[in-house]
């Protein structure tokens, strides 16, 4: 693929994927009330959004970023800030439209807070554009995202074990785990080739 086409699939990821994300992580942010009675589609909701708002997916599809579409270390960089500076862009404006309770805090306390989120969200971009980036190099930089969704379980403590939503995520962050160890045992068990030829 040209340089000109990879762009285009760059700036349509980044826009569908960050309209997807933002608008699934302010309705994580308004989960209905489960005890109230669950239907599959309030589940299945409620589940993806609380899985795509939580900081370890919005790390892999930065990763995502710096794996596909960026050929070196200043493209990882400069793409996973991008797209994650999007997503979050998206996530403000339709929280905006979302929240039925007025914003109260001082226009001094929403600069604040704005600068925090998107600093955070470059951040975490750079981060996992480097990531992927480096993923394309050697496999066990997957390491990183193994102790993310360590720590990651270790934030959300015991207490999210009590309620279907927090079992799911749990236990989706466990197989992911899982998934990761497995791989790379199997990438450490196969036969390293040698070029014997000299060249």
């Amino acid at each position: 693929m040209n340089s000109r086409g990879n762009a285009s699939s760059f700036i349509a990821f980044t826009l569908i994927m960050g309209l997807i994300v933002g608008y699934f992580s302010v309705v994580s942010d308004n989960l209905p009330n489960l005890s109230d009675g669950v239907t599959v589609f309030k589940f299945i909701t409620s589940y993806l959004a609380v899985m795509i708002n939580s900081l370890p997916v919005w790390f892999i599809l930065a990763m995502f970023v710096g794996y596909k579409f960026a050929d070196d270390t200043r493209k990882a960089v400069l793409l996973g800030a991008i797209y994650t500076l999007i997503a979050i862009t998206f996530y403000f404006l339709i929280g905006y439209f979302y929240e039925k309770v007025p914003v109260t805090i001082s226009f001094k306390e929403q600069i604040i807070a704005y600068a925090t989120w998107y600093g955070a969200s470059a951040v975490g971009g750079i981060l996992g554009g480097l990531v992927g980036f480096y993923v394309k190099k050697t496999p066990y930089t997957l390491l990183s995202l193994l102790l993310g969704l360590f720590l990651q379980l270790v934030v959300n403590g015991t207490g999210s074990w009590k309620d279907m939503i927090g079992i799911s995520q749990n236990v989706t962050f466990c197989l992911m785990i899982l998934s990761i160890i497995t791989y790379l045992l199997n990438v450490k068990s196969k036969p390293q080739i040698v070029d014997l030829s000299g060249e």
